[in-house]
């Protein structure tokens, strides 16, 4: 801009100083253009549009080399900072740009005479092959019916099939091996068995005593006799101590006892009730040394809980609390039995049982910290791992193995599921576990619980369920298998109560030695407070 201190206005009569230049006429290098304010500047615009004009007429070539002059410009080039930008500017060369492209100049490439033979025979070929599916799909089907049909045929393969196993079964290690492989659980699919087993063989050599923890709402479900058995027979010397874990209340409104379908009143209930633990106590205890205990559920990771209060005179409130009972006397019997075999070293203890009896948990409130992991998912310890609980005492976690396979003791692939052994998400068949629940629980406590109308069997009672929570497949059907694994993941969770009572008669005559054996080393007499190991 130029200088316009010397500069008066060339408005007539004005004669004020000048502040402002016209902004075309400085690109036009027009001079004598100087205002004083804008209104001066709008007095005589007409004459300077005029004198614009002219100028870029007289001009061999365009002085806005981007833009199109159109003779309106409105804007003037103050003295401030703040600019403002002509209306009028267009962009030159904008439709001429698009031109190409709205009137189509550009040529597209011709593509060719297409060659119809090649496609022709893609379609032939794929043709042919939709036809040997079909007729493989339909030679297939045609045989399974010719099976379903012949029944020898059947009896034929069911036989050969059963010989595969057989031999199966004799080129295994041993028959303890055998069974404990089997039925290794990982609660994965890509987990090996003899990893498993492997652990568990490395903690029964190592270990003095075994501490064999049991569910206490279904002892003989989750107890592994197969071991016991194995222990007893390997001569090694070593001793199983039986711990009914789980022990306490639960906030439930229904309690069923799994086999006599008793429903307790609604209110806190026992999650075992003391008579049934008592009875437990009494019934084991004619084959091992057998003691109750109640695993802390803190969450901090250290100075866990752990009440030094007798469990026979714990209250209901104690009882109720998240803190441990019943690990002070287990040390208690644990360091008598080094006091009466006169140990003078350190003991090792391991700690097996089924997979989520709480292993790692009776760990943990020993040591009064989380040493090991804890998780409701099958197979959530890998490995065995030892823990130093004090200079006397050494404990060894292993992994959860599942000892029994269909029709040994008695037990189905659904009353294993029920354990929570295997994750829910890889049943095969989610309903027939449930079924058994069904069996097992009455129908005022299923209804109360999921609050569901009265049913006749399992598939009603799931149909309605699945209704109610709007789990519908394709077409309105109720997914059945979905709701199926809510209510087996209820089960295992705790939503619904249960607990087994054990049987009238016991047979004493195999392990009578084993308790006179075994009576000076574990005397429950000399543990103060202590006699019964019963929570009042």
């Amino acid at each position: 801009m130029a200088d316009v201190s010397d500069k008066v206005c060339q408005t007539v009569g004005c004669g004020k100083p000048a502040k402002l230049q016209c902004p075309t006429c400085m690109k036009l290098k027009i001079e004598g253009s100087f205002f004083c304010s804008q209104e001066c500047f709008k007095k005589n615009w007409a004459s300077h549009k005029a004198v614009h004009k002219a100028k870029v007429e007289s001009e061999p070539h365009n002085p806005f080399p981007y833009y199109r002059y159109t003779g309106d410009l409105q804007a003037l080039y103050p003295l401030s900072p703040k600019r403002e930008v002509p209306k009028a500017i267009e962009l030159q060369g904008k439709k001429a740009r698009n031109a190409n492209r709205l009137n189509g100049s550009k040529l597209k490439k011709d593509p060719g005479v297409p060659k119809l033979s090649q496609f022709m025979q893609k379609k032939r070929n794929k043709e042919i092959e939709q036809k040997k599916r079909k007729e493989s799909k339909n030679r297939d089907q045609d045989e399974i019916e010719m099976i379903e049909a012949d029944p020898l045929r059947d009896l034929i393969r069911s036989n050969e099939e059963r010989q595969r196993e057989f031999a199966g079964m004799e080129s295994s290690t041993g028959d303890d091996e055998k069974v404990i492989q089997d039925g290794a659980a990982s609660g994965q699919k890509d987990n090996s068995k003899k990893a498993y087993y492997k652990e568990f063989k490395k903690v029964l050599e190592n270990a003095d005593v075994v501490l064999e923890i049991l569910d206490a709402r279904d002892p003989l479900g989750t107890r592994t006799r197969h071991v016991e058995r194995m222990i007893m027979d390997s001569g090694l010397n070593k001793r199983v101590i039986l711990v009914l874990n789980k022990i306490g209340k639960n906030k439930s409104d229904f309690l069923c006892c799994a086999y006599a379908k008793i429903v307790a009143p609604r209110g806190k209930t026992d999650l075992v009730p003391k008579e049934n633990v008592e009875t437990w106590l009494k019934y084991l205890r004619n084959e091992y040394p057998t003691i109750a205990f109640k695993a802390s559920t803190q969450n901090q990771r250290r100075n866990l809980g752990q009440s030094s209060v007798a469990t026979e005179t714990a209250s209901d409130k104690m009882l109720n609390s998240s803190e441990c009972l019943g690990a002070d006397t287990l040390v208690k019997l644990l360091k008598n039995y080094c006091r009466n075999v006169n140990i003078k070293t350190s003991i090792t203890v391991g700690i097996i049982g089924y997979p989520n009896v709480g292993k790692s948990s009776v760990i943990n409130s020993l040591k009064r910290s989380k040493v090991c992991g804890v998780g409701s998912t099958p197979g959530f310890t890998k490995v065995a791992q030892q823990i130093t609980l004090d200079k006397n005492i050494k404990l060894l976690d292993c992994p959860g193995i599942v000892f029994a396979t269909q029709g040994q003791d008695g037990q189905t692939d659904a009353e294993i599921a029920l354990r929570n052994c295997v994750k829910v998400e890889l049943l095969e068949d989610p309903i027939t576990p449930v079924e058994v629940i069904i069996s097992r629980c009455s129908l005022e406590q299923l209804c109360g619980i999921y609050n569901v109308g009265y049913f006749g069997n399992a598939h009603e009672f799931l149909v309605l369920l699945a209704l109610q929570r709007g789990k519908l497949k394709k077409g309105g059907i109720p997914d059945t298998e979905l709701v199926a694994r809510a209510v087996l993941q209820d089960w295992n969770g705790g939503k619904i109560p249960f607990f087994t009572v054990p049987p009238a008669a016991v047979n004493v005559h195999g392990d009578a030695a084993v308790v006179s054996a075994w009576s000076q080393e574990f005397d429950m007499s000399q543990i103060s407070n202590d006699t019964d190991m019963l929570p009042a």
